[in-house]
């Protein structure tokens, strides 16, 4: 397979510690394939328990194949991703510094984000963090229902109420998210961040985030709007661009709402690392569309993230 060659190629022959979420989508199954090049010393398998119901044969498979229990999280509590993570983490107190490599392909926005925040607390025990995202074909209807909207844990943010809000979005492919997002907080400027075709994964995808943008763009035609372009393959082209957005608005609060793919949400992530008066925000869906969310392909990413 394309990918597992990928991996034997780019990464080291030991990892200390594997993160996936175990998920209703086949591709969080790309490490059930045994791969000869790369030994795991540690194995995190983590699912959420609201989707558990459907992801309950691929928990097996990966629990089977790492022989390693599973770790449950609270979709709607996500303090149980931190807490796991300290778990998971404390349970080896050695003191040489250990490399990670997070399968970000299946955890939420939400999750992926308290991950990469967790991982920059500790990041004097890290000795290097690798990021790997498995592509896929994706539904045209991912999800419905907003539950709610809150900032996500570690990225609060410097946020003033008497300060006009600047909302920047990395637009995705999900309308009713963004607009409960933007209707919510009542933003006095919107930027639009969307993937420019050079950093986009395909034509028809890059073809699709121009036509969300400018449908959510028509939606508030008498708010201030501008749109900026971001990479959807390369996190620190993505956290440069999302950085120079939010410094143009001086004098402004800023948000980000991450809503395209994971490698541009670990973007937004680094971008808020960097500049900690940028809040983060995740908009929690009440469904999914379980039975046929995608189609994995056989190709990856694979990259590293310093802080």
């Amino acid at each position: 397979m394309k990918y597992i060659k990928k991996l034997e190629d780019e990464l080291p022959e030991k990892i200390d510690y594997l993160l996936v979420c175990a998920s209703f989508e086949d591709r969080c199954l790309s490490f059930a394939t045994p791969i000869t090049g790369v030994k795991f010393e540690k194995v995190g398998i983590f699912y959420f328990e609201k989707f558990e119901e459907f992801s309950r044969n691929n928990i097996k498979i990966l629990t089977d194949h790492f022989q390693v229990d599973p770790i449950p999280l609270d979709y709607s509590n996500p303090l149980t991703t931190a807490d796991s993570l300290i778990g998971l983490f404390n349970e080896n107190p050695e003191a040489d510094k250990k490399s990670v490599l997070i399968d970000i392909s299946t955890f939420t926005r939400e999750s992926l984000l308290i991950t990469l925040k967790f991982l920059s607390f500790i990041s004097d025990k890290i000795s290097d963090i690798y990021i790997f995202y498995r592509t896929a074909n994706v539904s045209n209807n991912l999800s419905d229902a907003v539950v709610s909207i809150r900032s996500v844990i570690g990225y609060m943010g410097d946020i003033n109420i008497e300060d006009p809000l600047h909302l920047i979005i990395l637009s995705g492919f999900e309308h009713e998210r963004a607009k409960e997002i933007i209707d919510t907080l009542e933003p006095d400027h919107i930027s639009i961040g969307y993937a420019s075709k050079d950093g986009s994964v395909s034509e028809d995808l890059y073809n699709s985030n121009i036509e969300f943008t400018n449908t959510l763009m028509a939606y508030y035609s008498d708010t201030k709007i501008d749109t900026f372009e971001h990479s959807l393959l390369d996190p620190e082209s993505s956290k440069r661009e999302i950085l120079k957005a939010a410094n143009a608005k001086e004098g402004f609060s800023t948000v980000v709402a991450p809503l395209n793919n994971k490698i541009s949400t670990i973007g937004a992530g680094l971008a808020a690392i960097s500049n900690p008066r940028i809040q983060l925000c995740y908009a929690e869906m009440g469904n999914y569309n379980v039975n046929s969310y995608s189609t994995p392909t056989d190709d990856c990413y694979i990259f590293r993230v310093t802080f």
